[in-house]
């Protein structure tokens, strides 16, 4: 459907171009010519410096003919009449606009104190077909399946089950309406190709949340912009069991440093330095009150010079569990030595010690919890002494 979509504009230009030049030759008296020079030429610059005023200019009809008065074959002796859109010259800007739209440029008009202005949707103009080879074509439909529901191409049945997915991720459709709308300019037989793979995929890459992040949309924008400002903010942060609770009340966090926002563990986070604690936290962005976003109290810019400094530690991990592969959550990540251990069976074992960096010291300790015996805190101190106490607290609970 496309492809044959495309194939009739590309007729429908050409024809347009044929029609135009033989009406505007008609109207052209051949003494105009010049040496090397002839109607069609003149019809072609015209067009391009037509179209050249308004690609940067928001044009009236006298704007268009003063700076064009050669093209149009204005004199000085002609009457102003010649420009209304009935008469010679208004015929041939009439022609020319339309001209443009039937290559595929959007115009737009505005009437203002009796008067018509013209200007040209930027981005707009006759459609190109990208020319990739196969292994950018493949790129491109992985990336379509990072993003896309696989429910909406192909139905899920008893006999076909497919990933349960709900488009949790706010840019999604975005990103997906770009990709189908570069598709659309493939040729025939990539195009085949990339249907092919997107209605019966072999691999589900779906990059979705855990937590529907669609109405937290304009909260990310918002984010972003005083991110993109530097600007020191405040909002009002909610509990984790606020989502069960609507009536609790949330806590003002004030003097907050925005640095970027992350996807981690299936949640966007903020990563912030606040002023109240002189640390760096993650706030999970569907935590962050709709509409709180402000500026802080004291209108202050982000100091450049301070950057989250990342807590260094480090744990043993047993090997079993890392030769399926390290942390990703980790920013940085180096194994220091291997060494041999005896269990409390007597079974011989081996483990890791490895240095990581992190920001967030909530998200080393859960982490160390994750790993439950497999793995041992060595250092900084101050964090290994808050892992044995909440582990001596544990430890507490089956005591009962």
């Amino acid at each position: 459907m496309e492809r044959e979509h495309t194939t009739s504009d590309s007729t429908q230009r050409d024809q347009a171009i044929n029609e135009f030049i033989e009406a505007d030759t008609s109207e052209t008296p051949f003494e105009i010519k010049t040496i090397h020079t002839g109607p069609k030429y003149e019809t072609t610059e015209r067009i391009f410096r037509l179209l050249h005023l308004l690609t940067a200019n928001n044009c009236s009809r006298d704007d268009i003919f003063g700076q064009l008065r050669d093209y149009y074959k204005i004199g000085e002796e002609d009457d102003s009449r010649v420009k209304a859109s009935s008469q010679r010259a208004g015929r041939m800007l009439r022609r020319d606009l339309h001209f443009l739209q039937n290559m595929g440029f959007q115009i737009n008009e505005t009437h203002t104190d009796n008067t018509i202005r013209y200007s040209l949707v930027k981005g707009t103009g006759p459609g190109s077909t990208f020319l990739f080879n196969q292994t950018e074509l493949d790129t491109l439909i992985l990336l379509h399946a990072l993003f896309a529901d696989p429910a909406r191409y192909t139905p899920a049945t008893a006999m076909h089950p497919l990933p349960a997915s709900t488009p949790h991720n706010p840019f999604a459709e975005q990103i997906v309406a770009l990709v189908e709308r570069l598709v659309a300019t493939l040729p025939a037989t990539q195009k085949k190709h990339f249907d092919r793979w997107v209605r019966k995929p072999f691999v589900y890459l779906n990059m979705d949340t855990v937590t529907d992040y669609l109405p937290h949309r304009n909260t990310i924008d918002t984010l972003v912009n005083f991110i993109l400002g530097r600007q020191q903010i405040q909002f009002e942060y909610g509990s984790m069991n606020r989502a069960q609770n609507r009536s609790q009340e949330t806590l003002l966090h004030e003097e907050v440093d925005p640095y970027y926002i992350v996807h981690q563990d299936g949640h966007l986070y903020l990563i912030g330095y606040t002023h109240a604690t002189n640390t760096v936290l993650e706030y999970r962005v569907d935590r962050i009150k709709s509409g709180t976003i402000k500026p802080s109290p004291q209108h202050k810019l982000i100091d450049i010079e301070r950057r989250p400094k990342p807590i260094e530690f480090r744990y043993w991990l047993d090997s079993s569990i890392a030769k399926s592969g390290l942390s990703l959550r980790w920013l940085t990540q180096t194994i220091e030595r291997e060494e041999p251990y005896i269990d409390e069976q007597g079974k011989q074992h081996s483990r890791i010690l490895i240095r990581a960096t992190a920001y967030s010291e909530w998200r080393i300790l859960q982490q160390m919890h994750k790993y439950g015996d497999k793995a041992e805190l060595v250092s900084p101190p101050e964090q290994r002494e808050k892992m044995r106490k909440e582990v001596a607290r544990m430890h507490n609970y089956y005591q009962k």
